[in-house]
């Protein structure tokens, strides 16, 4: 089988998470293999700075695909950048790339945070928008996989992928194809060769494992292995939330990777803090709640940092908040709370 000639999702070089001195291996650990995800029942809004219909119908249409796996997050499409997390074009000359997850919220509102980098309108357009919003919703490329055991016939790699159709520098090689993941900030899987996150790859580059030699080919759809991952990152969101009241503290049970969500409603019209307690690392978003969709105000991370995230924000008597807390780490169960004051 010859090698496809195709261009491949290129990505930006990724942020890199600070920790505060005396953090632990472990605690980072737990954190890295976290630190990218949304807090689950986000309401995503994206927006198109430009492009035609039918390149943009492509990408509704993965949007909804990924929603019809029943996960807890949902997708808006809006007109304005300034409230727009995710901003997508479709300049050719930039190749296909997205940030991963919450990186995009560090990107400057007059930036593109998505962008595709050529005609969506065949079947592997559909596979590469699918695998661009699958970077946005926090999974990095499958084939990095620090448990994937892949060892790569280096020299063969730069030859391949520095030539047509990509034409990548050896900084874009290692970010995207040889540098691993650490072992220890992956979730799921031990490796998934038939993933939407996996590149194709032909005949030479790999070494090892054996049945590889001759090429990984995934189909370029949503594995059985990815629906589970998805779902276990975002699960559909509970039906009944628990309410936590002015002046009082409320148990955060989730370990790490989970998520405990509180509902706020509003005794009177002024500012609200919202603060974490106990040794925790979290990420807090406040948002309101209006017909059943809850639109963001604020959030904080405290994540590697020697301090509790603490949140600030004017609410409106009788209306109703969702408060959510994405555990990065904890080092006990019930390890600690939400205080409202």
């Amino acid at each position: 089988m010859e090698t496809p000639q195709r261009k491949l999702c290129a990505q930006p070089k990724p942020f890199v998470q600070r920790f505060d001195p005396g953090v632990s291996a472990t605690r980072m650990g737990y954190i890295l293999s976290n630190n990218k995800k949304w807090v689950n029942g986000t309401l995503i809004k994206y927006t198109f700075i430009e492009g035609d219909d039918r390149q943009k119908n492509v990408v509704r249409k993965a949007f909804s695909e990924w929603k019809a796996l029943g996960i807890g997050l949902s997708f808006q499409e809006v007109n304005d950048v300034q409230v727009a997390m995710v901003r997508i074009g479709f300049t050719f000359g930039l190749g296909s790339w997205s940030y991963v997850g919450r990186d995009a919220l560090e990107i400057p509102k007059a930036e593109r945070t998505m962008n595709f980098g050529w005609d969506l309108t065949d079947p592997y357009g559909h596979t590469t928008a699918l695998h661009e919003i699958g970077h946005a919703l926090a999974f990095n490329h499958e084939h990095q996989n620090g448990n994937s055991g892949i060892v790569w016939n280096v020299d063969a790699v730069y030859h391949e992928f520095s030539g047509n159709p990509n034409f990548w520098s050896n900084d874009q090689i290692e970010i995207n194809i040889l540098s691993k993941m650490p072992a220890n900030s992956v979730t799921g899987s031990a490796w998934d060769p038939n993933s939407i996150m996996h590149y194709q790859f032909g005949p030479g580059l790999i070494l090892s494992p054996a049945p590889y030699k001759n090429g990984i080919f995934p189909p370029g759809t949503i594995s059985p292995v990815d629906i589970a991952g998805v779902r276990a990152f975002y699960p559909p969101m509970a039906p009944a939330i628990p309410s936590v009241e002015w002046k009082s503290a409320a148990p955060i049970t989730a370990g790490p990777g989970g998520q405990s969500d509180f509902v706020f409603t509003a005794p009177s019209s002024k500012k609200f803090t919202f603060q974490t307690a106990g040794q925790l690392d979290t990420v807090m978003v406040i948002s309101k709640r209006v017909q059943d969709k809850d639109y963001y105000m604020a959030g904080d991370d405290d994540s590697g940092m020697e301090r509790n995230a603490k949140i600030t924000v004017p609410l409106v008597e009788g209306r109703l908040y969702v408060v959510n807390v994405r555990v990065m780490y904890a080092e006990d169960a019930q390890s600690g709370s939400l205080i409202v004051s």
